[in-house]
């Protein structure tokens, strides 16, 4: 039984940002640098469900959760709470 990309993207996506997610917050120095990093990308993620709000929009939602993931586990500096609120106050900001 052999990966099938076409059938199963949303799942390798979910875990490459994932390891995105975990290393770019293990690369924040301060909590502050995280504070900025988390909510732009939320403003990006913001700004994808925006431009696919008329689409498929919950394969991009299961990626977005998987970088979320990554990071609040890799997130050494920083409240976990706060970086979760950032970051849904920069999509719907964005959105």
């Amino acid at each position: 039984m052999a990966f099938d990309f076409f059938e199963n993207w949303v799942e390798f996506f979910f875990f490459v940002l994932l390891i995105i997610g975990f290393l770019l917050s293990l690369a924040a120095p301060s909590a502050v640098l995280s504070y900025i990093i988390i909510f732009v990308a939320g403003m990006m993620a913001g700004r994808l469900f925006f431009e696919r709000k008329n689409n498929q929009v919950f394969p991009y939602i299961l990626m977005v959760i998987g970088f979320i993931i990554g990071y609040i586990l890799g997130a050494y500096y920083g409240n976990k709470i706060i970086i979760l609120t950032l970051f849904v106050i920069g999509s719907a900001l964005s959105y």
